[in-house]
Formats: structure tokens, sequence, C-alpha cells
């Protein structure tokens, strides 16, 4: 369904970023939880992330800290966090530039939205805006200029959906539109599923089983044309 578009009406597809724009899900899982150890000084393995109500950058820091600490993040340990994530992330990309390369066919389906009619496209991230356009700037995929909504924009993952979905569709009102999102996560999923929409998947492996496991009924493995 990612090339095959509908003749008519507007089709809106979300995307999530880590994971499913690019591989960097497992550095930028590493490097949140190294800044954020680093911020509080702790040590351990690495949280799963679906013991988490809601799997954001924002929503599982207040989570964490509210369990580990009993109180939420304050300002600036936030602000301190955000800082370290993003030196950790630059330092990833310089040893291991491929994280953040675009997963084969990104490009060409977007430049494909660019050229199309009624088809139109943004990204819906758990991700903080500001390692999410340092990682769309490390892609190049930031030449793009799409829009974005992201964890500094709201907590629930469906809040940041609907909120990516108006910027989308901010200059383009008057149609009825049909909301696909495209992720990688089983919490992606069941975002979707709570907002109506309709889901695609981006994964191969154990990340794709888990996805059919949790029903999803369209998986890829990128964004090429089968």
């Amino acid at each position: 369904m990612l090339w095959e578009w509908l003749n008519d009406g507007t089709q809106v597809y979300i995307l999530d970023l880590d994971g499913t724009l690019m591989p960097s899900a497992a550095i930028d899982n590493e490097c949140f939880w190294q800044a954020v150890f680093g911020c509080f000084d702790k040590r351990g393995q690495l949280p799963d992330l679906l013991d988490f109500k809601h799997v954001t950058d924002s929503g599982i820091l207040h989570e964490w800290c509210v369990r580990e600490l009993g109180r939420s993040p304050r300002r600036q340990e936030i602000t301190q966090i955000k800082q370290h994530f993003g030196q950790l992330l630059e330092s990833a990309f310089l040893l291991q530039p491929g994280h953040f390369s675009p997963l084969p066919g990104v490009r060409e389906w977007l430049e494909a939205v660019h050229n199309s009619e009624h088809v139109y496209t943004g990204i819906a991230t758990g991700g903080w805006e500001h390692s999410a356009r340092l990682k769309l700037k490390l892609s190049g995929l930031d030449q793009y200029d799409l829009p974005l909504a992201s964890s500094d924009d709201a907590v629930a993952r469906t809040e940041i959906m609907q909120i990516a979905a108006q910027r989308i569709l901010h200059s383009h009102t008057g149609d009825k539109a049909m909301f696909t999102y495209v992720g990688d996560g089983s919490w992606d999923l069941e975002a979707s599923r709570e907002l109506n929409w309709e889901f695609i998947g981006i994964a191969s492996g154990a990340r794709a089983e888990q996805l059919r496991l949790a029903g999803a009924s369209l998986i890829r493995k990128n964004f090429c044309k089968p």
C-alpha cells in the first residue's frame, strides 16, 4: 500500500522515524539511556520499552524518574539529558554513520509523494524534536522539510500523531482524508488502532514477527516498490 495510492481522496501517511525511515532505533535507545543514566549517576541494564505506558522520550523519562526517584524529572535535568543525548547521537554518527542512512526506497517514496496530488506525508516521532531533527539532518532527509510532531508536543503517541496530521493538512483543508501510520513498533500499531487509522509496519526479523503477533496485517521490509 505504500505505493498503491487511490485515484481520488486525500491520503495522509504519517511516518515514525527511528526504525522506520532509518535503522537508528537501537543506537537511539542506547544513547537515550546513556544520557539518562549519566544525568542521575545510575547503572544497570537498559529497560524494556514495552514496560512503559507511553513509548515516547517524554513519557519514558517521566515514568522512569517516578519509579526510580519517586518524582518527576526537573526542567534542568531534562535540558541536560537532551543536550547529552544529542552529543551522543553525533558521536555515534561519526563512528557508524550507517545507523542514520535512510532505508532502501525512502528517498524515492518521498519524491513520489512530493510529485503526487492529494497524497501528503509528515513525521510523528516518539522522540524529542531536537534529536529528531538532528537525525533527519544526519540522514540527509531534512531536505524534504517534512512537517513534524514529537514528544515535545505531547506525551502520548496518539496525540503526537494527531498533531502531526493537523500540521500536514494545515494548508490542505476541505478534503476528507484517509490516515495511515507507518511504523516499526507494536506501540505504533496500538496507537493506530486507537485512532482507527490504517497501519503499515516497516520491519524484518524479530521485530516483524512481533508486529505479526500483535495483529499487523501489512508489513514491509522497506519502502521499495514490491
